[in-house]
Order: C-alpha cells, then sequence, then structure tokens
C-alpha cells in the first residue's frame, strides 16, 4: 500500500502481516474515494473509524487535513497505525484510540467552534448483517449531530440500503469492483436553509 497524493506521496504504508483479519481499503478506491472529496478533506480534521491500517486517515493527512483521529479496537492494528504515523512523520498530527468505533461514536463530543469535518466509516463487511443495527444507529448519530458542511464517507462490500443509511437519497452511492461506497456531505436540516 502507498499514499497516493499529496505531501507523502509514493511513500509506503505498512498492511496487516500474515494472520491479520484487516481489510485495508485498496489504493484504487482510496484514491476514487478522495477523487471525490479530496477539497473537502483539506483544512480539516478527520476521523477514521474501524481504522485498521489507518490507510484513509493517513491519506487525509498527506492530503493537508489538520488532524486525524484513528478508532481501532485492535491493539496490535492500533500499534501499526502509530508505526505508519511515525514513518510518515505525522505523529504531532495522528491521535490514536484504542476503543470499540460504535461505542467511541455514540460519546463522540464535536469540536463545534472548528467547522466541519470527515468521518470515514470502513467496518468489517460482516457487520452490515451482524450489526445492522449498530451501523444505523451510528449514521443516524453522526447525520444529526455532525456540523453542516461536514462528510460521511462509508465503505461497504454490499450496496448499503435504506435500512442502514438515513435519507438514502442524499447519498452518493459508488461501486468499485466488490466495494461499495457511501458518501454524503451534510446541508442544513430542512427548513433551515
Amino acid at each position: 500500500m502507498r499514499i497516493i497524493a499529496g505531501i507523502r506521496r509514493g511513500h509506503t504504508i505498512q498492511g496487516p502481516g500474515g494472520s491479520h483479519r484487516t481489510r485495508p481499503t485498496s489504493d484504487m478506491v482510496r484514491e476514487s474515494i478522495f477523487n471525490i472529496i479530496g477539497p473537502e478533506v483539506e483544512g480539516r480534521p478527520v476521523i477514521d473509524l474501524f481504522a485498521g491500517t489507518g490507510a484513509l486517515g493517513l491519506e487525509a493527512l498527506s492530503r493537508g487535513a489538520t488532524s486525524a483521529t484513528f478508532v481501532e479496537k485492535k491493539g496490535q492494528n492500533a500499534a501499526l497505525i502509530r508505526k505508519n504515523l511515525a514513518h510518515l512523520r505525522f505523529e504531532g498530527l495522528g491521535e490514536v484510540v484504542v476503543a470499540n468505533a460504535y461505542a467511541w461514536a455514540s460519546q463522540l463530543e464535536l469540536p463545534i467552534e472548528d467547522g466541519a469535518v470527515v468521518v470515514f466509516i470502513d467496518p468489517p463487511y460482516r457487520d452490515y448483517e451482524q450489526q445492522a443495527g449498530k451501523l444505523r444507529a451510528m449514521f443516524d448519530s453522526l447525520v444529526g449531530r455532525l456540523p453542516v458542511g461536514s462528510s460521511i464517507v462509508a465503505e461497504a462490500g454490499v450496496e448499503p440500503g435504506p435500512h442502514l443509511l438515513p435519507d438514502l437519497d442524499r447519498w452518493d452511492l459508488r461501486r468499485y469492483g466488490g466495494t461499495h461506497v457511501a458518501i454524503r456531505t451534510l446541508d442544513a436540516p430542512a427548513g433551515e436553509a
């Protein structure tokens, strides 16, 4: 894996080794995501939920994000993210939180004074079936609480439908081989625009 663009373009990212069950976002999917949301990342903080290797947050830092919070429950993956932050010289810009992403996101205190944020959500694909209720609650909470102008980017192995994504018609749904990506930039609620 490598950083696609920005100040660390071409630098490698260490991936999971051997028996790890982490599925990093492929370079092609990551490049496609950032081709869509690139301008929204620069100058904003990002949150990488279910961070795994941290590839999405690391790419965002290379492209001008002001900071990245990586939330990953596996200590081995968190150590890998810290190693990648050090390798890319992003130590002062990244915070690694070892926690369950569902619980962490439900208690998220947003820095409203900092304005919009970008949130990446890339859970294990099986969660879209086995944890559908938790995922829907996470999407509902983030859509309802993030500041206007914030973006949510979700990656899935199946096309997420209305049972998962609130206001499905407001999401930009894309497919890259077996990977589905849903992107939403939050606008003012109806009646406030």
